[in-house]
């Protein structure tokens, strides 16, 4: 696949700041507010406008162009992630983790496209989370598709790239179709 070299949010629309109206994320990579027993953040959580469960069954949509390298439910490491998809890109020579997906929409060898639709919002394993997106960057591949790193700082920094950086400030993405819930 040649990559297209576009860009997209992976769901749209996505909280915003009520003074700025820009974008922002519920947790941050390595955020310093989220709670340190659970380890360090791999990522970015990303919920719609209102919170809570209002976007349970968001589409999900890729970054950019890449092969499916793993879809389906998260293994023993942490099944807290529930359903993943994990996207090899070699445009930007990243992979992509989406986890905490209700839907899975695609399957492991299959080439999509920048912006098509990958899965759903969902609540992780069980339904243990409020309804959001987990979003990673991955730099290094991992032992597995459902690594956490848990306190170890080296490891985050080595396996994870900053996805709110890069979103912001590497890549310009575009917004995929709106969704409207169905009320």
């Amino acid at each position: 696949m040649k990559p297209s070299g576009k860009y997209f949010w992976p769901m749209n629309p996505i909280k915003r700041d009520r003074l700025t109206g820009k974008r922002i994320a519920d947790v941050y990579f390595a955020d310093p507010d989220y709670p340190r027993k659970l380890g360090l953040h791999t990522g970015i959580d990303l919920n719609g406008p209102e919170g809570g469960d209002t976007d349970l069954g968001q589409p999900v949509h890729a970054l950019t162009d890449g092969e499916v390298v793993f879809a389906g439910p998260a293994g023993p490491n942490d099944r807290s992630w529930g359903n993943l998809v994990v996207i090899w890109h070699p445009g930007p020579a990243v992979w992509t983790r989406s986890a905490h997906l209700r839907d899975v929409l695609v399957r492991v060898g299959q080439c999509v496209a920048a912006g098509q639709q990958i899965g759903t919002v969902g609540k992780g394993w069980n339904g243990i989370h409020p309804a959001h997106l987990h979003f990673d960057i991955i730099v290094k591949k991992p032992a597995g598709w459902d690594d956490w790193p848990m306190h170890d700082r080296k490891r985050l920094e080595e396996t994870y790239y900053d996805p709110w950086k890069f979103l912001t400030e590497k890549v310009k993405p575009i917004d995929p179709p709106e969704w409207k819930k169905e009320r």
